[in-house]
C-alpha cells in the first residue's frame, strides 16, 4: 500500500489555479501601462518605459528575496507543526520589509536621473532621460506597497485565505487601469502620471490585504516580541534564488538594450523590445505562478521529510509547465502581429512589425521557461539554495546573453530574440546533466529529479505510507499497519494501539469530513525513528482538530474511541494544524 499523492496533486491544482489568476491579474495591469504608453504617449514613452524595466525587476528582486523566503520558511515550520515559529518569521519579514522599501525610496528618488543614464538614456537615446525619470519618480511611491503585497501573497495562502488576494490584485488592476486612461486622456501628465496610477493602485490593494488581519483565527500575527537575527538570516537565504532571478532579468535586459541600441533602429528596436518585455512578463507570470505553488509546497514538504511527496510534486509541477507553456506558445505564435499592434500606432509600424518578430521567437522558448524556472523554485522550496541560486544565475543571465553578444554583429536584432530559445534550451539540457550525474546513469523518472539531500526523511524500510479515499479502505489499512509495527519490533502496546488508533480516527474523518460529497484522501505515514515513533495524518477535508473532537466528545464509556484517547495520553507531543486548507496532525509516541 503506497501514498497516492491525490491530496498533493490536487493541492498544486487548486493554490496554482488561485496563485496565477492572482499573479496574472496583477500583470494586467502592466501590459496595459505598455499598451496605454504606446498608442497614447508616443514611441519615445514606449522606449523609456523599457529602460525602467530593470528597475521593475529590482524592485521584484527585494520582494522575491523576502516574500518567497518567508513563504518557504514559514511553510517548512507549518510542516513541522511549529506554528510559534512561523509566527516569529512573519513578523521579521515585516520588520525587514520596512526598512527595505524606505531604502529603496531614498536611493531611487535621489539618485534617478543618474540610474536612467545607467540604464541606456545616454548617446543616441539621451532624449529619453527626461521621461524615463518621471516614469521612475512616479514608481518610487510604489516600492513599500508592492513589497508587502507579494508578502502577503504569499504568506495568506498558508493562512488560508487565498480568496483576498484575488481580490485584493482584481482592485489593483483596475485601478491601475483607470488611473491609466486618467492621466493619458484627461491630465496629461505624461509619464510621471502613468508612475503615479501605478503606486495608487498597489496603495489600495495593500489596504485590502491588511483586512485579513482583522480576522480571529489566523495563523500569522505581527508582534516584535522574541524576534531572532536567525529568522532573518533564514529569510534571506532562502529568498536568494527569487532574487537572483529578478536581478540576472535587470542585467540581462540592460546588457540587452544597449545591444539594440547599438543596432541601425536604435530606439525603435528598443521600443520594440520594450513590447517583448511587457509581454513576457505576463506570460512568464503565469509560469512563475507554478514555480511559486511549486515552492510553497516543497517547504511543506520540506518540514514534513516526505520523499513521496517530493517526487509528486515534482511530476504535478512539470506536468503543469508542459501543458500551461504549449498554450501559451501557441497563443503567442498565432496572434503576434495583433498583439504587438495594440502596443503601437500607424506611425509606430516598424516598432511593431520587430516587436511580432520577437515574440515569435520568445514563444517558442516558453515551455522549457516553465521547466526550468519550476526547477529553480523547486529546489528553493527544498532549500538546495547553492543548486537554485547558480542554475538561477546561470538560467536567466549567462546562458542568454552569452549568445546575444556572440550573434549580434551577424544577426542584429535577431540575436536579441534568438538568445531566448537559445538560453533556455541550455538550461533545460544542464537539468538532465545534473540529474544524470547524480544518478550516475541516465535519468528516467521524475524520482531521479528530486535533488534531495542524502539524510533526507528516513529509509523506506522505516517508513510505512498509504492513502485512504473510502470507508472500504480503513481496515485494510488499519492491519497493514499493525503488520508494519510487529515487522519493526514495536512493543505490544504500539503494536496494538497505533493501528486502532489509525482504524478510529480514519472512520472519523471520513464520517465528518467526506459528509460534503467531494472528493478527499487521507495521508498516513508511520515513521519508526531511533527514539520512538512518528503518526502523520494529513487530509483535504473541512477543518477538523482530533484533539478538540475528543473534547467535545467525552464520554463515559471506557471503549469509546478508545484508540484515539489512550494514543493522545502515551504521545510525547500532539501537534494539530490547519494550513493551505490541509489538516494535518503529527503524534510522536
Amino acid at each position: 500500500m503506497k501514498s497516492n499523492g491525490k491530496i498533493i496533486s490536487r493541492l498544486f491544482s487548486y493554490s496554482v489555479i488561485s496563485i496565477i489568476a492572482a499573479v496574472v491579474a496583477t500583470m494586467v495591469g502592466v501590459v496595459v501601462d505598455g499598451i496605454i504608453i504606446g498608442r497614447f504617449l508616443g514611441e519615445d514613452c514606449m522606449a523609456s518605459y523599457g529602460l525602467i524595466a530593470p528597475v521593475i525587476n529590482l524592485a521584484t528582486a527585494f520582494s522575491g528575496i523576502l516574500a518567497t523566503g518567508a513563504q518557504v520558511v514559514c511553510a517548512q515550520h507549518l510542516g513541522a507543526g511549529r506554528a510559534d515559529k512561523a509566527r516569529r518569521v512573519f513578523s521579521m519579514c515585516i520588520v525587514i520589509t520596512i526598512v527595505v522599501s524606505a531604502l529603496m525610496m531614498i536611493v531611487f528618488g535621489v539618485f534617478r536621473s543618474n540610474i536612467c543614464v545607467l540604464l541606456g538614456a545616454r548617446g543616441k537615446s539621451a532624449h529619453l532621460l527626461p521621461l524615463a525619470s518621471d516614469y521612475l519618480l512616479g514608481l518610487i511611491f510604489a516600492f513599500p506597497s508592492l513589497l508587502l503585497l507579494f508578502e502577503f501573497n504569499s504568506l495568506m495562502r498558508l493562512d488560508g485565505d487565498p480568496n483576498r488576494v484575488i481580490v485584493a490584485v482584481v482592485v489593483m488592476t483596475a485601478l491601475d487601469i483607470a488611473g491609466d486612461f486618467l492621466n493619458a486622456l484627461v491630465l496629461h501628465w505624461g509619464m510621471l502620471g502613468m508612475g503615479l496610477a501605478t503606486s495608487v493602485s498597489y496603495l489600495a490593494a495593500l489596504i485590502i490585504m491588511l483586512l485579513h488581519f482583522t480576522k480571529k483565527d489566523i495563523i500569522f500575527r505581527f508582534s516584535l516580541k522574541g524576534l531572532k537575527r536567525k529568522d532573518m538570516v533564514d529569510i534571506l537565504s532562502t529568498g536568494t534564488p527569487s532574487a537572483m532571478g529578478s536581478v540576472s532579468s535587470m542585467l540581462r535586459n540592460a546588457v540587452l538594450n544597449s545591444v539594440l541600441v547599438a543596432t541601425a533602429l536604435s530606439s525603435t528596436a528598443v521600443a520594440a523590445f520594450g513590447i517583448l518585455n511587457t509581454v513576457f512578463n505576463f506570460t512568464s507570470s503565469v509560469m512563475i505562478g507554478v514555480g511559486l505553488t511549486t515552492a510553497m509546497i516543497a517547504g511543506m514538504v520540506l518540514g514534513e521529510q516526505d520523499r513521496t511527496a517530493a517526487k509528486h510534486l515534482v511530476s504535478i509541477s512539470v506536468k503543469t509547465a508542459i501543458v500551461t507553456g504549449a498554450a501559451l506558445t501557441v497563443m503567442l505564435l498565432v496572434f503576434a502581429d495583433v498583439i504587438a499592434g495594440v502596443f503601437g500606432s500607424s506611425e509606430g509600424a516598424k516598432m511593431t512589425e520587430l516587436a511580432a518578430r520577437g515574440l515569435r521567437f520568445y514563444a517558442l522558448s516558453i515551455i522549457f521557461y516553465g521547466i526550468n524556472t519550476g526547477f529553480v523554485y523547486y529546489t528553493q522550496g527544498m532549500r538546495r539554495m547553492a543548486l537554485s541560486n547558480i542554475f538561477c544565475f546561470l538560467q536567466g543571465f549567462v546562458f542568454m546573453v552569452l549568445p546575444a553578444l556572440a550573434l549580434f554583429g551577424i544577426l542584429q536584432a535577431d540575436a536579441v530574440w534568438l538568445c531566448f530559445i537559445i538560453g533556455e534550451s541550455v538550461s533545460l539540457i544542464t537539468i538532465f546533466v545534473l540529474a544524470a550525474v547524480r544518478k550516475k546513469g541516465f535519468p528516467r523518472g521524475f524520482g531521479d529529479f528530486v535533488f534531495l539531500k542524502d539524510d533526507f526523511g528516513v529509509g523506506e524500510e522505516d517508513l510505512f505510507e498509504v492513502s485512504i479515499t473510502e470507508q472500504s479502505e480503513i481496515i485494510p489499512a488499519s492491519e497493514a499497519v499493525q503488520s508494519f509495527c510487529e515487522k519493526k519490533n514495536a512493543s505490544a502496546k504500539i503494536a496494538t494501539l497505533v493501528p486502532l488508533f489509525v482504524e478510529e480516527l480514519s472512520n472519523n474523518i471520513v464520517k465528518f469530513g467526506f459528509s460534503d460529497g467531494k472528493n478527499h484522501s487521507i495521508d498516513i505515514r508511520v515513521i519508526k525513528l531511533s527514539d520512538g515513533w512518528t503518526l502523520r495524518f494529513r487530509d483535504n477535508c473541512r477543518l477538523f482538530d482530533p484533539t478538540e473532537w475528543i473534547k467535545l466528545h467525552e464520554t463515559d464509556d471506557p471503549t469509546a474511541n478508545i484508540g484515539i484517547r489512550m494514543v493522545c495520553k502515551m504521545a510525547e507531543k500532539v501537534d494539530y494544524l490547519n494550513t493551505m486548507e490541509l489538516n494535518n496532525l503529527i503524534i510522536k509516541l
